[in-house]
This record gives C-alpha cells, structure tokens and sequence, in this order.
C-alpha cells in the first residue's frame, strides 16, 4: 500500500517518504554514478576527495512500483564500493535548505546501512558553500559539485570561486525552461546578471533572435569557458516532446574529465550526449554510428588538412568543442587511416591497430 501527500509518497515498510522519479532525474543520477565511481578512481587515487550534493532533496524516489534512490545515496555507495582500494578519505556534504528532507535523508541513510557518515549542513547553497570558502580560504582537497536546483537562483562568482580549488568539477542543472521564461522580468533582473555574471543576455531580448535558445545557452557557457578549461553541456529534452527542459553543464580542467562525462552520458543515452527520451532510443543504431562516423571523418579531415598533430593534442581541442566521444574520433582516424587519408606514427602505441595519446597522426 502507498500514498501520496503533497508531492511526498509514503509506502508499507519504509519509514521515510519518496518523490516520483521522472525519467530524465534517472538518467541524471545513472549518469552522476557512472562518472563519480570514475573520478573517485582516478582523483582519488592521489588525493583525498570532497563531493558537495548542493540541493540534497529528500533521497528517495518511486517510479511504479521500483523504489530507487536518489544522487547522495547512490554516490554514497560508490564511495562505499572504492573505499577499500582507496586509503583515502572522501568526505561527502549535503546541502539541503528544507529541515524536512534532511531528516528524511538521514533515515534513508540508515535504512540502506551506508556506513559512510555525510556531514549534513541545512540551508541556502550559495550562501553555505561561500561561508566553507570564507573559513578555508578555499583550501580544499579536489571537489566534486552537483549543483541540481529546483530553479536558477546559482551565482556565477560562486562557481568562479568553487573552480578555484585544484582538481575541482562542477555538474551543474542550468534550468534553462525556466531561465527562458522569466528573462526579462525587471523584477529578477539583478538574480539573471548574477546567474550569467554579465548582463549581456539582455542583448539577446532586445536582438530578438529566431536562435534564442542556442543564444543563451552559448552565452552561458562562454562565461564559464572564463573560470574552466573544458565546458560541455548536455541537452535535456521532456520525455514526451521533443522541447528542452533544460541543459546539464560539466566543468573540469582536465580533458579526460570531459571525456569521461561524455562516454558516462552516452552510455544511458543510446550513444549520444544529449536526452531525447525513451521514445527516441529505438532508431538503427548502426545507422547513426555510420552518419557519425562520416561527420566526425569529414570534420577532422576539413580541420587539419596538411597537419601533423598528437591524438592527445586532438582530443584537447576538440572534446568540449563537438557532440562526438573520445572513442568516435579514434574510430574515424583509424577508418581514415585504412582509406590512406592519414598516417599515424606510433609513440605510445604498442599495436599496429591502436591509436594513442602521443601518437603522431599525419594528415595529408
């Protein structure tokens, strides 16, 4: 038996309540314990690590009758599963501003016998995150962020300030159906420059482009290129229309945390970085990867004709740049190697047939 009261379900059995799980806030969550469970293995193979749950929620969800769990728990068990091979600390902090779901967090928590203990901090995520800044001077070991508001109250200074910590990432909800809907409002107009850092986006209403959407977001991501190498973001669609929702942004300053986000993104999303819902997973698969394959061919010849240049170097300026993996750009120079389009000189490659990160690729 289950009911339901104001947006909270409650079920036999369990002492705390749940929310409906929407088919995009799964695949978020997939795809945040796909990278974490990576990063945790690369970062934390040097270093003690720090992962930040900036709007907590309440930790559980339902969707029919399967009961899952939320983004702190499930990176919660990921720490849990390396820890072991780790021998070192990763502390996790959830914010969260509703007295509520914390407590309900908690109960979460025990039920799923994490031993893991998060520090919980009830309250506004901007303000928390800046006061932890003010009494460490942002002395941090490397930080993982999810910011995931209910709406678009996040200023851009703050994440300036998060991407100041060495080794840190940010995944960020940027909510852009909501952004979409009040810019312009003059009552918002100061909470709108601190999201974007500027106030260039009122160039944007006054231009009244037929491109918009593409606009803002453009804009967006140019303001975090300032403060993060590689900035990618993943397109969000409703599950039944094909409308965006909104656009999950990665920051990192390393390439192989951009490449690892996108393979973790495509992995629960057909092979593609971006969201459609479950209705548009069913295309020929090997169709797609054959129109890819040409694109991504045609793009590397136009780009580096007459140029000799690592795959390494390949990857750094193109991974946040093109809607391709790190494994699809191997597979097109491999493919145009066959074609005689281009030579690879192996460096650190130890097989005639693979291509790696100091591998000389000759376009002719």
């Amino acid at each position: 038996m289950w009911g339901v009261n104001m947006g909270k379900i409650y079920m036999d059995g369990y002492d705390f309540f749940f929310w409906n799980y929407e088919g995009q806030t799964k695949m978020k969550h997939e795809v945040l314990e796909e990278y974490i469970d990576k990063w945790i293995k690369i970062v934390g193979c040097y270093h003690k690590l720090n992962y930040f749950d900036c709007f907590g929620g309440c930790g559980a969800y339902k969707d029919n009758d399967k009961v899952y769990y939320g983004s702190p728990i499930r990176v919660a068990k990921a720490v849990q599963k390396n820890q072991q091979n780790l021998y070192r600390k990763v502390n996790i902090v959830i914010i969260e501003k509703e007295e509520e779901n914390i407590e309900n967090l908690k109960k979460v928590f025990e039920y799923n016998q994490i031993t893991i203990k998060p520090y919980f901090i009830q309250g506004d995520f901007d303000e928390e995150i800046n006061k932890i800044f003010d009494a460490t001077n942002g002395n941090l070991a490397p930080t993982f962020f999810f910011i995931d508001p209910f709406g678009f109250k996040i200023n851009y200074d703050t994440l300036k300030r998060i991407m100041t910590v060495p080794k840190s990432e940010i995944f960020l909800n940027f909510m852009y159906t909501r952004i979409n809907e009040f810019l312009g409002a003059e009552k918002i107009e100061k909470t709108i420059d601190k999201l974007f850092g500027c106030d260039d986006w009122k160039k944007i209403i006054n231009e009244r482009s037929n491109n918009r959407e593409q606009d803002i977001v453009s804009l967006y991501r140019r303001q975090l290129k300032r403060i993060s190498k590689f900035v990618y973001y993943y397109r969000i669609s409703f599950p039944n229309r094909d409308r965006t929702y909104y656009y999950l942004f990665h920051l990192t300053n390393h390439q192989k945390g951009c490449v690892v986000m996108k393979s973790s993104f495509a992995k629960y999303n057909y092979g593609k970085v971006e969201y459609m819902g479950p209705k548009h997973g069913y295309l020929s698969l090997f169709d797609q990867e054959d129109i890819k394959l040409y694109e991504i061919k045609q793009y590397l010849l136009n780009k580096y004709s007459n140029t000799k240049i690592s795959f390494y170097d390949i990857i750094e300026e193109n991974i946040d740049e093109v809607p391709y993996l790190e494994s699809d750009i191997r597979s097109a120079l491999k493919e145009l190697r066959k074609e005689g389009k281009v030579e690879v000189k192996h460096i650190t490659s130890k097989t005639e047939n693979s291509i790696q990160d100091k591998d000389l690729i000759i376009f002719s």
